[in-house]
Formats: structure tokens, sequence, C-alpha cells
């Protein structure tokens, strides 16, 4: 499982910030925050986090050491038609990704109705594909 908490302080540290800015500052509960020591944050957590700290996902989980921060907007995100490109574009059916990360194929049916996957299924996903976070939303 990801240290959301570990990364998020990282990249407070490195902007000269503490944790209490981002309570005071109503991007996150400190409650909410701490209870991701036991699980993974909401993909609407992680985006209000990172437009907060300024950073592109791909950043904030180590994918990458160059900040590229676009401020995200979920009205935006594109993520099934992503999805499908990269699956065309390995040449596998829906039926064989799912399979090859041990998905259910309800997964794809909930994401083509507007269900954003959890940040754990895109770090598996921008792993299988080897892309970036940023590429699959």
């Amino acid at each position: 499982m990801i240290d959301f908490i570990k990364l998020v302080e990282n990249i407070l540290e490195e902007q000269g910030k503490t944790k209490q800015d981002l309570f005071k500052n109503n991007v996150i509960s400190e409650n909410t925050f701490f209870k991701y020591r036991q699980r993974c944050p909401s993909l609407k957590t992680v985006i209000n986090v990172a437009n907060y700290l300024k950073v592109s996902l791909d950043y904030l989980f180590d994918f990458t050491s160059e900040n590229h921060f676009k401020e995200y907007k979920e009205d935006k995100f594109h993520f099934y038609e992503n999805l499908i490109s990269y699956i065309d574009s390995k040449k596998i059916s829906a039926r064989q990704f799912c399979k090859d990360l041990g998905y259910s194929k309800d997964n794809i049916i909930r994401w083509k109705n507007g269900v954003q996957p959890t940040i754990q299924r895109l770090l598996e996903m921008a792993e299988y594909f080897g892309c970036s976070i940023d590429d699959l939303i």
C-alpha cells in the first residue's frame, strides 16, 4: 500500500509547509488525513491535495522528479477514454486487461459510467501501461 501521508509530508517539507497548513486551509481534515495510515485516499482527495500543493500526481507519487503541474479539474477527466486507448494500443481486450491486473470486468463498466478508479488502481494501471498517472486521467 502507498504511504500517502509520507508522500504529502515530503512535498510539504519541500515547500516549507506543514500538515497544519493543509488542515487550516480546509484542504483535508486532520482526522481524515490520518486515516490514510490504513487505507488509500480517494482520487478526489488526492486531487484536492495536489491542487493545493500545486504538484502533478506523477510528482506527488514519485513517478517523476519534475513537477509539470496543471490544475486538475474533475470535469476535465477523460479516464475511461484514455484507458480504452491504452488497452487498444497494447492490442489486448478489456477482458485480458482485467485478468492481467486481477480486476473484475465490472470495474470497466463502472469506469465507463463515470466512476473514478481508486488511486491505488491508477498507480497499478500506470505501471502496467508504462505511462504516467496524469496520462491516464
